[in-house]
């Protein structure tokens, strides 16, 4: 028998960020309590963004994963992601569409 698949939304052809930061490098940055804020993006319909903006660091800085940006599919998985990191009492603003 032949096994079906779920056809999965088509993600975003965005351009790469300029700037960019790994799991393990935002991790440490809670822990100096460097990160002044967190953004959350969406870059597309059901589609989201992580960006911080660090106390030494000019602009925006880009979750990274594996594979580029890393991309949440619903606000209650980023939740969770943040939950997990430690983001402790850092401001978190959300950026929508228009």
């Amino acid at each position: 028998m032949a096994t079906t698949r779920r056809a999965s939304p088509p993600r975003p052809e965005l351009e790469p960020p300029a700037n960019g930061v790994s799991q393990l490098e935002l991790v440490d940055l809670f822990h100096r309590r460097a990160v002044h804020e967190l953004v959350v993006v969406e870059i597309a319909p059901l589609f989201y963004r992580l960006e911080a903006i660090i106390a030494w660091r000019m602009g925006r800085w880009t979750l990274m994963g594996a594979r580029g940006p890393r991309n949440f599919r619903s606000l209650e998985t980023l939740a969770r992601h943040l939950k997990t990191m430690g983001v402790g009492r850092t401001i978190i603003r959300l950026e929508l569409l228009t």
